[in-house]
């Protein structure tokens, strides 16, 4: 189980110590009643770590929209991109409007306030050809089931690297993921993803050590609460996010595809193609685990491409077509 981050500000006035003891409270707040993961607790503490420590610098006690405002300009002159911005403004509404329900502040300043147009950048998109050579450069069962994975179920690194070996239903051919929030899916994977599957289990079940005469002692009902990750290190450890980054960046270098790419990128290419073979956005919408399907319309814009590819193929066939058939002499207006 991951610790929660930790969370203070400088130790100086009294003012400090009031501030780093509404951070604690309002970062406990966000662990207990959030269910957010320990990754975006700690993205949260850096948002506002980095706020009150410019405010501290400016020697301001209480926070006005114009001080926030100068804020963003700060981070701008930082160079940081509008995603962080956003990212960052949404820490901060978060925590002023916990402290004005709380009664530590009277005002929220971020109320009503706009976040800065973010511009809408298309995610890269691997094609089925290209997919299809990296999962041939696989060296072996975990590296190809990972390709399976991230792109035949359109799973996140996280939720790839959270399976565990009981979240696997092989007679049913799903797997069990919790994602963002820990809001728990259920996958179906296809008979590829599904073979590779079994034969990286058999792999799992032949390399695993003896049971040692503790191990044997234990009750049956013990051994069922032994968390067995699905994919490990050689130490039998959980796999790590920075060990899948590096098997997809190997395996694409290996197949020759030249897009520059993540994990997040097969994901991607998942639900485009779902969308390009007639999937409907709701139903996409479910197996990626999007609470908002304005998340899942940004692969419509995505697969228009391949619209536009049907779109000139039919108009290619359509000027093919013998002229005496359709002149205008023959065309029945009530057929039309």
């Amino acid at each position: 189980m991951h610790s929660a981050p930790p969370h203070s500000v400088p130790p100086g006035t009294p003012e400090d110590r009031r501030i780093n003891a509404c951070l604690n409270a309002y970062i406990d707040f966000v662990r207990s009643e959030k269910s957010l993961s320990v990754n975006t607790q700690m993205a949260y503490q850096r948002d506002l770590l980095s706020f009150i420590n410019w405010q501290r610098g400016r020697q301001k006690q209480s926070t006005t929209r114009q001080d926030l405002q100068q804020y963003i300009g700060f981070l701008r002159q930082k160079g940081q991109k509008t995603s962080s911005i956003i990212r960052a403004i949404a820490s901060l509404r978060g925590w002023f409007a916990w402290q004005k329900t709380t009664g530590k502040v009277a005002d929220d300043p971020l109320e009503a306030m706009h976040n800065p147009v973010r511009s809408k950048k298309l995610p890269a998109v691997l094609s089925k050809d290209e997919v299809e050579k990296m999962i041939a450069a696989a060296q072996s069962n975990r590296d190809r089931l990972i390709v399976e994975l991230l792109y035949g179920a359109g799973l996140r690194v996280s939720e790839l690297v959270g399976l565990d070996v009981k979240d696997i239903n092989l007679s049913q051919s799903y797997v069990r993921c919790l994602g963002k929030g820990s809001k728990e899916r259920i996958v179906p994977i296809g008979r590829q993803a599904l073979q590779c599957l079994q034969e990286y289990m058999k792999e799992l079940k032949d390399a695993a050590p003896a049971a040692d005469s503790s191990t044997r002692a234990r009750s049956l009902t013990q051994v069922k609460h032994v968390v067995r990750p699905l994919f490990r290190d050689r130490a039998g450890n959980r796999l790590s996010r920075l060990v899948v980054w590096q098997v997809v960046k190997r395996l694409a270098k290996n197949a020759g595809v030249e897009k520059t790419l993540s994990p997040h990128t097969l994901r991607h290419s998942f639900a485009t193609h779902l969308i390009e073979n007639g999937a409907d956005l709701r139903s996409v919408q479910e197996l990626l685990g999007h609470a908002n399907i304005v998340t899942t319309q940004l692969y419509t814009h995505v697969s228009r491409g391949h619209l536009r590819k049907a779109y000139d193929q039919a108009q290619t066939a359509f000027v093919c077509e013998s002229p005496a058939e359709f002149s205008p002499g023959n065309a029945n207006m009530d057929e039309i």
